[in-house]
């Protein structure tokens, strides 16, 4: 009795196994498939699920001539040919085809320890056309060659849906490659760290004073001093003055500008008698009981409340823009809240542009948004007005905001994107964000089946600007990393762009080498310079009309003079390989150049390492050998100077003859023997110590925080030194102080 019982089981448990797999694949009926007439033999026969074919991974996509990989870390499908990309997560209906979220109604699935994946979807998307014989259960593909269509437009989010899978597939891609996407606070770290500037030798001969060290001239770039020759505007750890720069009796005219009392003050820019005061006005808050509930039928995850309820800090970017018709009395015009951190802004045409950027909280989304403050007006970007950058996106949400400043009723323009800037490069008419990028690469050999190798690549988008208004225009990308904002450069409407791909402490294929690429208005590739350097990587570069200037580094300083005059062909000239390396570059004159760096030395293992801050000067005027025409060596190890990584923080001034930076000086067992500014007279080929300045009388008996000098300007025939604490003014003519004023 016992084993009849046991015998029925058994009979029961197949047939319930047998009902499933007719449930869950359809028919059983065995699906055939042809791929132009050829018929493909599988291993594992094909299924139908929910009426659509899924097929085994490998197999019929290889006879389309894709590359397939599961990256069984992510548990995704790569597929791609020559111009489609395809990534597939596992049980998951939102793929990302091309970079753009799309839908599909099976997702991947693993049957019987295999991958299998909709058949139609990708053969559809790859462009093949594809017909289904439902007589005879047969799949006819004919392949085609055919790019994908051509986006006018960026694809919008649509819904928080959308958005959660866009965020998903970009921290798995972070989480294999083992790094984390910049964010906003990294892309303001990098575009702090600019190296190279413009300089003023084009400067307006009606104004006698010096301004911010802009990388494009009539594009302004905000820094924590201003001036407009008569008034002095600073940022200090007690608030923003005004100050009357007589040189024999300086004044401070206003001593703290009426602005927000927690409002941390990043830059400063001033436009037609127009004070704009940019800073994080960040602020901690406890969500209510009720907000709490709205988030948990929201179905996001929140904190239960406790006698401790969580504390939420919101980033805010505060822009303030004052009249400063009556110096004595600035007025606040309008005040305006941007999500997120500051990341980099410019005053072109008494226009202002700037870039925000907002981290996204997986925990508790929510929809992007800006105030009017004086007006009380709250604005929430919706979902469907979101865009995003195909083939990347992070988990922030990018404002781009323009506001014309002379026009007080108008409002600003804003539009937010899925993704983050690292570096931003703008010229008269044009705004070019970059980003890193890790494109699945088919052509690299993994050391281990199933991981797929992922390449570095630079994104550029584009933007126009007019009137303060932004819009995107072009999406282009190039092999290799950019260091900063001065590797971009716009000549003759088409972009030229600096980088480094590979590795530097790898030989073989993936051994650094460093590349020039000109791309036209359409951010297509149309001339390329690669190859150089293999083995090092890019320091600096400076654009110079139709040449480029680029300092690379491992053990030497090679100095490359590229032309690019023909921007389909460009080719090296010349170049120069000293000791030390310059991580900033600036121009003095169409034929001369200063490089500003570290001296170099080699140790007892035959490596290098880093000695004093070193000048150089560049004698260009023969292309084809480039000389080093004057050093000057600060210091021993260990010195060093805001300039190396702050193009802002160098005056200079051709005509004037002179050019001024902040120096940290070592001398020997790394013992600081001066804290100051180091002034030079400058003329095209020479250049020469003209004075020391510091606001610290004795370095090891009253060394003080807040004496450091930060910043140096010159109006008319003085010229102005700048710490936390003081302000002083010396004598161009003979060096000696005039007069000083505490900030304090």
């Amino acid at each position: 009795m016992v084993k009849n019982k046991f015998t029925k089981i058994i009979i029961l448990t197949i047939v319930l196994i047998l009902c499933f797999s007719v449930t869950a694949f359809g028919e059983s009926k065995e699906v055939t498939v042809y791929v132009n007439n050829e018929k493909i033999e599988f291993d594992v026969k094909p299924v139908i699920e929910n009426n659509r074919i899924i097929v085994p991974l490998r197999g019929v996509f290889q006879r389309l001539d894709a590359n397939i990989d599961w990256n069984k870390s992510l548990l995704q499908v790569a597929i791609k040919d020559e111009y489609n990309d395809i990534i597939m997560m596992l049980n998951n209906n939102k793929v990302i085809v091309n970079g753009e979220i799309k839908d599909i109604d099976v997702p991947v699935r693993m049957v019987n320890s295999r991958t299998f994946a909709p058949l139609r979807f990708i053969s559809e998307t790859l462009g093949h056309d594809i017909k289904w014989d439902g007589d005879t259960y047969t799949v006819y593909i004919t392949k085609n060659i055919s790019k994908p269509a051509v986006r006018n437009n960026l694809p919008t989010i649509d819904s928080k849906e959308n958005l959660i899978a866009l965020l998903e597939y970009n921290s798995k891609l972070f989480g294999y490659i083992g790094i984390r996407g910049n964010t906003v606070d990294d892309a303001v770290k990098q575009e702090s760290v600019t190296n190279d500037g413009a300089g003023d030798f084009h400067q307006s001969p009606e104004k006698d004073s010096s301004d911010t060290n802009n990388q494009v001239e009539g594009v302004q770039e905000g820094d924590i001093i201003k001036n407009d020759g008569k008034y002095i505007y600073i940022r200090t750890d007690k608030g923003i003055k005004i100050i009357d720069s007589n040189p024999s009796s300086p004044k401070i005219v206003v001593e703290n500008i009426n602005i927000p009392e927690n409002l941390n003050v990043n830059e400063l820019f001033i436009a037609d008698k127009k004070l704009v005061v940019i800073g994080q006005n960040n602020y901690f808050y406890i969500m209510d009981k009720e907000a709490l509930e709205n988030e948990k039928n929201d179905n996001i995850s929140s904190p239960e409340i406790s006698i401790m309820p969580p504390r939420y800090y919101e980033d805010r970017c505060n822009v303030l823009i004052y009249n400063i018709e009556n110096i004595e009395k600035p007025a606040l015009e309008r005040e305006y809240l941007f999500d997120g951190n500051y990341s980099t802004g410019r005053v072109i045409d008494n226009n202002l542009y700037l870039i925000t950027g907002k981290y996204i909280d997986m925990d508790s989304i929510s929809l992007p948004s800006y105030t009017d403050v004086l007006e009380n007006v709250k604005t929430e970007i919706g979902y469907d007005k979101i865009n995003y950058f195909p083939n990347y996106v992070d988990s922030i949400y990018m404002f781009t905001i323009g506001i014309n400043l002379e026009d007080k009723t108008s409002k600003p323009d804003v539009d937010v994107y899925l993704g983050s800037n690292q570096s931003v490069y703008v010229s008269n008419d044009n705004l070019y964000a970059a980003v890193t990028d890790y494109s699945y690469d088919v052509a690299a050999k993994s050391r281990e089946i199933y991981n797929p190798v992922y390449r570095l690549s630079t994104v550029i988008y584009s933007f126009a600007l007019k009137e303060g208004s932004i819009r995107p225009v072009s999406q282009g990308e190039v092999p290799g990393t950019i260091i900063n904002q001065f590797s971009m450069d716009e000549h003759n409407n088409m972009l030229r762009i600096a980088t480094t791909a590979g590795d530097v402490w790898q030989i073989g294929d993936n051994e650094s080498k460093n590349n020039i690429y000109i791309l036209n208005d359409k951010l297509n590739i149309v001339g390329k310079l690669e190859g150089l350097a293999p083995g090092e990587r890019i320091y600096s570069t400076r654009f110079m009309g139709d040449k480029v200037y680029m300092v690379t580094f491992k053990q030497v300083d090679p100095l490359f003079v590229i032309d690019t005059a023909n921007p389909y062909e460009p080719k090296v000239l010349g170049f120069l390989k000293i000791p030390g390396y310059s991580t900033y570059l600036h121009p003095v004159d169409e034929n001369h150049i200063l490089g500003f760096g570290y001296d170099t030395k080699e140790n007892q293992w035959g490596g290098t390492v880093t000695a004093g801050l070193k000048i150089s000067l560049f004698d260009v005027s023969n292309v084809n050998k480039p000389k080093e025409i004057k050093t000057d060596v600060i210091g021993k190890s260990g010195t060093n100077s805001e300039l190396l990584y702050n193009h802002k923080a160098l005056m200079f001034s051709l005509n004037k003859g002179i050019m001024a930076f902040p120096v940290t000086r070592m001398g020997e067992n790394y013992n600081t023997d001066f804290i100051g500014a180091y002034i030079y007279n400058i003329n095209s080929n020479d250049f020469s110590l003209k004075t020391t300045i510091s606001h610290i009388e004795n370095i090891k008996d009253n060394y003080t925080y807040g004496n450091e000098i930060k910043r140096i300007i010159y109006i008319n025939d003085y010229l102005y030194t700048f710490s936390d604490k003081l302000m002083q003014v010396h004598s161009l003519e003979n060096n000696k102080m005039v007069s000083e004023l505490s900030l304090k």
